[in-house]
Parts: structure tokens; C-alpha cells; sequence
């Protein structure tokens, strides 16, 4: 591994980067791992556990979209539609839960569900950085 500006030790390997907007979706999917064990079933816990969830993913949206534009379309179309749409549909899965409906166990089992997700396409967030600084 080659350090970086920023690096972060995931489930599956310490990953780093350079660029801001990546740091920060790292960043957010790391503060997921946190979650995928959550277990209570307080509403107003539970409630509040789903809406960091939802901010974590929509934030990574964002920054991945401040990503994309700032890379100047020199990342692969193909990746980077994947990333998206894995975005989204994680952020469609929080929004069936969240705000809290009253099925504590349905919820519960959003949080391994999402971070197992984005997790798997950390390595394309990876390849898309590369790109984008000309790594590849």
C-alpha cells in the first residue's frame, strides 16, 4: 500500500487517497462498520442510528458527484455509473426504513445490508480515483 493523504482501515484492508471528495466517502463507509452490529430497538435510537445511516450515504453522494465533476471525465463511464447506482440503490433501501415505521427487525438488518453494499465497491471507488489522477 502506498500512503496517502488520507487512509482508512476498512473491513477489508486499509485503503487511501489523495483526493478529498474520496476521503470523504471512505470516511463515510468506514462510520458504517460501526453500525452493522446495531442492535436496539428504542424508537428514537433506532430512528436516530437510521438517519446517520441515510447522511452517510447521501454525503458520499454528494462528494462522489463533486468528484466526477472535478475529474473532468477522465474516469471509466462504466465504473462510475456502478458506483452511482450502488449509491442509490443503498440510499432506497435506507429510505424504506427510515424515518423509523415500527419494524425494528427490518430496520436493523438495513445497516450490514447497506455497508456490505458499498463496502464490495470500494475497490471501484479506488479505480475511479486512480483515474482520475492518471494512475492506472
Amino acid at each position: 500500500m502506498i500512503i496517502r493523504k488520507y487512509n482508512y482501515r476498512l473491513e477489508t484492508g486499509t485503503v487511501g487517497t489523495d483526493d478529498d471528495n474520496i476521503a470523504s466517502v471512505l470516511y463515510n463507509i468506514n462510520r458504517m462498520e460501526m453500525k452493522v452490529s446495531f442492535a436496539s430497538s428504542d424508537v428514537k435510537e433506532l430512528d436516530d442510528a437510521l438517519g446517520e445511516l441515510f447522511f452517510w450515504v447521501v454525503d458520499s453522494m454528494v462528494h462522489l458527484d463533486w468528484f466526477m465533476k472535478a475529474s473532468g471525465g477522465k474516469t471509466d463511464a462504466t465504473t462510475a455509473a456502478a458506483v452511482i447506482a450502488t449509491f442509490e440503490d443503498a440510499r432506497d433501501i435506507v429510505r424504506e426504513v427510515w424515518p423509523f415505521q415500527g419494524d425494528a427487525s427490518k430496520a436493523i438488518a438495513v445497516f450490514p445490508k447497506v455497508y456490505k453494499m458499498l463496502l464490495a465497491i470500494v475497490p471501484s471507488i479506488l479505480a475511479l480515483d486512480a483515474q482520475a489522477v492518471g494512475r492506472v
